[in-house]
């Protein structure tokens, strides 16, 4: 990954952090990209697998509009009957992420408020989200920060023996509604949304091989004995959570951040109860990773 600052066709690439990401300016994204534009800012995105771009101006459609150029816009994920959801309004493509209620108590929007621990974007789906972009309309004013970890990174400091051992494991992937901790090993199957996913993948965009887990959704590696595939685990998500393995964004409004699902892990920090949080998501649906 580049670590100095480029430039090509009036855009400026800053990269953000050794591992990750890449600051771009030079572009409004209130407008609709010509494809030069487009080209680059794509293969910034397959180079940097996180990009940043500030004191942006955008309405959903213009949020939509951008990420239409980078596959299908996914539509809201239905849970498993009997899921107990929290209360929040209905939306198909676009959500609004905040803590904010109406004047009788009634959530705003989704994920209101709180920390999160790292996970990747519909991992636990047959076609996990690929693309997710997040932009910021009200920001605290101390904390809230979203932190972004390499799974490129991760992969790349594994030991030998374990690259070797799990080149074509599969692990189970999972997600408990309401839940910002991870998800119990033990629970019903039929009762969350979950899929097995294989545990290493060959990024499509970059060429490069991640490490395809998460604290909050990975369950188990299948066909290994549980206190082994614990014992793995949590020596691989120390890996993905290492201080220098990740980037920490700290919000302004009008920051429009998007990142690759196959390439990193997110999580969000807490923030005080009484300053309110607001920022809207759109994400674009990826391929099977697998065969079944």
């Amino acid at each position: 990954m580049a670590t100095q600052l480029t430039e090509t066709r009036g855009l400026t690439f800053t990269p953000l952090h050794p591992l990750i990401g890449a600051e771009v300016s030079g572009v409004d994204l209130s407008k609709d990209l010509d494809a030069a534009t487009l080209a680059e800012i794509k293969r910034a995105w397959a180079d940097h697998t996180l990009l940043l771009f500030r004191g942006q101006d955008m309405s959903s459609d213009d949020q939509l509009r951008l990420a239409d150029h980078f596959g299908p816009i996914a539509t809201r994920v239905i849970p498993p009957p009997g899921t107990p959801i929290p209360a929040g309004p209905e939306w198909t493509n676009v959500m609004l992420i905040t803590d904010r209620k109406d004047e009788n108590g009634a959530a705003l929007g989704a994920l209101g408020h709180g920390d999160m621990w790292f996970h990747s974007d519909k991992c636990y789906r047959p076609k996990p989200h690929r693309v997710s972009f997040l932009y910021g309309i009200e920001i605290p004013t101390d904390g809230g920060h979203t932190k972004f970890s390499s799974l490129y990174a991760a992969y790349d400091n594994m030991r030998d023996e374990l690259k070797a051992r799990l080149a074509d494991a599969f692990v189970m992937q999972g997600y408990d509604y309401g839940n910002t901790r991870r998800v119990d090993p033990n629970v019903n199957l039929e009762d969350i949304l979950h899929h097995r996913q294989p545990m290493i993948v060959t990024n499509p965009s970059s060429g490069r091989k991640a490490l395809y887990i998460a604290r909050l959704n990975t369950m188990w590696i299948e066909g290994m004995d549980r206190n082994e595939s614990e014992a793995i685990l949590g020596e691989l998500f120390d890996l993905t959570e290492r201080e220098d393995n990740y980037y920490e964004h700290v919000w302004r409004p009008g920051d429009l951040v998007m990142w690759d699902n196959l390439a990193c892990l997110h999580a969000r920090t807490d923030w005080p109860d009484d300053q309110p949080r607001q920022l809207r998501r759109c994400t674009v649906e990826g391929e099977r990773l697998w065969t079944e």
